[in-house]
């Protein structure tokens, strides 16, 4: 009895000696950074005039950059930080200016040492200034860290490459979504590619042929996202073809943005009930966004479709097909779907 207590009373302090440790840690992690950032405020405290000025776009001569461009040592790697952290906002003229400091400096060049740095911690940071500095000739070394053991590094190099904007690496950027055990993760590969211009239309005819399903979908969405017409052969094929229903549902949404009064009929032949549901519910609402007038009949024989979903979706469609998909409804006004859509137009055209 009197051991089971002692260990009892041990145990508690323990806890509690970790828990204050664990308090003090805390304590001196915060004291520090506010020693840090009080220190880094009083070193940029001369710079600060000159570095509004430039950020603000009035240093009209110059002088305010040339300004920043004399600072040195620790001075020097604070204002760089926030340098960097300004153009994540900053454009044009006044970015222009803030690059040619951060160039005089040396971090650009230092930016490309460290994309081989031990630590991924600095070959992430690396690859993002080099992109916020708009380094174009480092997209050769920006394409390799694609492949990096790091996902940070990985997606620091595909956000960079987008800022660069060069369509060039637009095949290296897809091919990294479908690369074995250093994927790069679709979301992040499809808003480099955003940024990359018409140049990137044949390369997305080629992602949609890929072994990858995540590469294709990306090159589906960004098809019709970017209304690249050329590349409606490669999305009918995936939509009557792929094992992959993911894909099969973005060509199917990718075909309404931006196909022909023909696509209305391979759209309609994927919306029976013999297809999955979901796939059903995109092309249904491919075909609204189509607005093609021969879908008619196909939506109005979904209207009593089992699922309340797809009908709702269906006499949506209809709605915006002019007088025919109106003439559609007649018959159904009582029905939930049909209120519901009306609704819902009369909402979206309100907050128009």
């Amino acid at each position: 009895m009197i051991v089971g207590g002692a260990l009892l009373i041990g145990a508690t302090i323990a806890v509690l000696g970790g828990g204050l440790l664990l308090v003090l840690a805390v304590v001196t992690v915060r004291s520090r950074r506010r020693s840090r950032n009080q220190r880094d405020q009083m070193l940029l405290s001369p710079l600060r005039v000159p570095l509004i000025t430039v950020a603000s776009g009035e240093d009209d001569d110059g002088s305010a950059a040339e300004q920043l461009t004399w600072a040195t040592g620790v001075t020097r790697t604070v204002l760089d930080s926030n340098i960097v952290e300004l153009l994540t906002k900053i454009r044009g003229g006044p970015g222009d200016q803030l690059i040619r400091v951060l160039e005089v400096h040396g971090a650009v060049d230092a930016a490309v040492s460290d994309l081989t740095h031990r630590s991924s911690v600095r070959r992430a940071r690396a690859a993002q200034l080099l992109g916020l500095a708009r380094a174009d000739h480092t997209v050769p070394l920006l394409v390799e860290a694609l492949s990096d053991e790091s996902v940070e590094v990985r997606n620091s190099a595909a956000y960079a490459l987008g800022l660069i904007g060069d369509p060039s690496a637009a095949g290296a950027v897809l091919a990294a979504i479908g690369a074995p055990d250093r994927g790069l993760p679709a979301a992040t590969a499809a808003e480099a590619l955003q940024s990359m211009g018409v140049g990137i239309s044949e390369v997305l005819r080629e992602g949609m042929r890929d072994d990858n399903a995540r590469t294709r979908m990306v090159a589906a969405h960004l098809s019709g996202e970017r209304s690249f017409t050329r590349g409606l052969p490669e999305l009918r094929h995936l939509l009557d073809h792929d094992t992959d229903l993911t894909v099969r549902e973005t060509a199917a949404t990718a075909i309404g943005r931006l196909g022909r009064d023909e696509d209305a009929a391979v759209l309609s032949r994927h919306t029976v009930p013999t297809e999955p549901l979901s796939l059903r519910r995109a092309c249904v609402h491919a075909l609204g966004e189509l607005g093609d007038d021969t879908a008619v009949p196909t939506l109005a024989a979904l209207l009593d479709d089992p699922d309340p979903r797809l009908a709702e979706l269906a006499a949506s469609a209809l709605l915006v097909l002019g007088p025919g998909g109106g003439a559609a409804l007649a018959g159904h006004e009582d029905d939930p779907a049909v209120r519901t859509a009306r609704l819902m137009a009369s909402l979206q055209k309100a907050n128009a």
